[in-house]
């Protein structure tokens, strides 16, 4: 089971991390905020994301924490700057990374379905910006060919102390 919970910590700090950044980086803060027929903007799609791995970050602190609302629907447009939104993307990861780390550590548990349904979700709409931000810009990301990739990750899993 300790092996679960290693590819899915360095699929959300290795693979999905760097694939956002990526993405963000490339995109202009009008883009990012700009908003289309029923279509949630790519920065929306992000802080999205943020509140969900926040909430997680949460429960790893708290277990017995009740939100008292969903956030299915939660898709701000703030017009922050493309640097600032990278920013608050890095702390977000990383406070997870550190309450995911401590939580595993001390308990050897974490919620198994929550874990696997953050990583779900967050490759799913991980794929909406990178798809939102190809067709923007018109470039190709090459994740594979650039590292970003099952085999790099198989190896950074069983290297890896946990």
């Amino acid at each position: 089971m300790e092996l679960v919970y290693k590819i899915s910590y360095h699929r959300m700090q290795d693979h999905y991390l760097p694939k956002l950044v990526q993405a963000i980086s490339l995109v202009s803060k009008e883009d990012l905020w700009k908003q289309g027929n029923s279509v949630n903007p790519i920065g929306g799609i992000v802080l999205h994301i943020c509140g969900h791995i926040q909430r997680n970050t949460s429960r790893y602190k708290n277990p017995n924490i009740v939100f008292e609302k969903g956030i299915e629907e939660y898709f701000p447009v703030k017009r922050q700057r493309t640097e600032v939104l990278l920013q608050y993307v890095e702390e977000v990861f990383g406070e997870w990374r550190k309450a995911y780390i401590q939580a595993w550590e001390e308990k050897r548990h974490i919620d198994l379905h929550s874990l696997l349904h953050l990583v779900e979700h967050t490759s799913y709409h991980l794929g909406q910006i990178v798809d939102r931000t190809k067709s923007i810009k018109g470039q190709q990301f090459n994740f594979c060919q650039n590292g970003i990739n099952e085999k790099n990750l198989r190896t950074r899993v069983e290297t890896s102390k946990f």
